[in-house]
């Protein structure tokens, strides 16, 4: 998956989105990913919505969320959904990184989420992202 041509290809507004999850991963060569993770504005998620969108309910354990968009690869929120509460697309656009010219997630947030989720591949994640920084 090349994700800046997934990204072209929704023709979000630039300011209204940001790739959360793995997608970074991908970009600074950390690992592959099979899925394209983004938050957005509620408005924006409200046009997907309207658009056609398949319309998820959220079902992750002690994590309270909402309902998610997915169509195709891509997966869309209209929050970062945390135990401590939920981060906005403006939440997360404050400590992004830009990389042509598209927000992503710092590597160092993800691993926050990451940790939080808990889950065996988020650890694995993490390890991949610390061995990452090191490097650097």
């Amino acid at each position: 998956m090349d994700i800046f041509e997934e990204i072209k290809k929704l023709n979000f507004p630039k300011g209204e989105y940001i790739v959360v999850g793995s997608g970074i991963m991908k970009v600074k060569g950390i690992r592959d990913t099979n899925d394209l993770d983004i938050v957005v504005t509620p408005e924006l998620f409200e046009k997907c919505k309207n658009d056609g969108w398949e319309i998820n309910e959220w079902t992750k354990v002690g994590i309270e969320g909402k309902e998610w968009l997915k169509k195709g690869d891509v997966d869309v929120y209209a929050q970062l959904s945390r135990k401590n509460g939920s981060l906005s697309v403006e939440d997360l656009l404050k400590n992004s990184e830009e990389i042509n010219g598209i927000s992503f997630i710092t590597l160092e947030a993800l691993i926050d989420f990451k940790r939080e989720y808990g889950r065996p591949k988020d650890f694995e994640d993490i390890k991949m992202i610390e061995n990452y920084l090191l490097s650097k």
